[in-house]
């Protein structure tokens, strides 16, 4: 028993709350002027026309509105010294994911023993997409989510 007044879970809550803050949409201001268009050189966002720049920096917030908190989950993967990959996404290419599974791991572990896992993982979700007859990751959506599937 720890002498503290609060528990480490108190800590790691407290964490994501101020991770949370720290990036949440409603405070967080998007500003991309000045800033470099990444596959177009040095050209930059606010060099575009009015319509195409209006047009992109309302899609960039809409993206950082659409994030999904992950907070906690960062928190206590760092707490637990864990590293990440994004090795396992299904889609229709580049970063247009229709599902994806992310797998947390200490920083050593021996790179055979990931790519061992990572490949179970894949054969899995391979093998339950073709039990359910879906060879194009995009019919795993029967509808439009809901606005409350959304928010979650």
């Amino acid at each position: 028993m720890t002498s503290l007044p609060y528990t480490d879970e108190d800590a790691r809550a407290e964490a994501a709350a101020q991770l949370r803050a720290a990036h949440g949409p409603e405070s967080f201001d998007v500003n991309i002027e000045g800033h470099k268009i990444p596959s177009r050189g040095d050209v930059q966002w606010d060099q575009l026309g009015d319509d195409d720049f209006h047009d992109a920096n309302r899609e960039i917030d809409e993206h950082v509105e659409d994030a999904v908190d992950l907070a906690r989950w960062s928190v206590d993967l760092g707490a637990c010294a864990l590293r990440t990959t994004t090795e396992l996404a299904w889609g229709r290419g580049g970063n247009a994911w229709d599902l994806a599974i992310q797998i947390a791991h200490r920083p050593a572990l021996k790179d055979d023993l990931r790519e061992a896992i990572t490949t179970a993982i894949r054969d899995a979700v391979d093998a339950a997409l073709a039990s359910h007859g879906i060879d194009d990751t995009r019919l795993l959506h029967q509808s439009a989510p809901t606005d409350k599937e959304s928010a979650s």
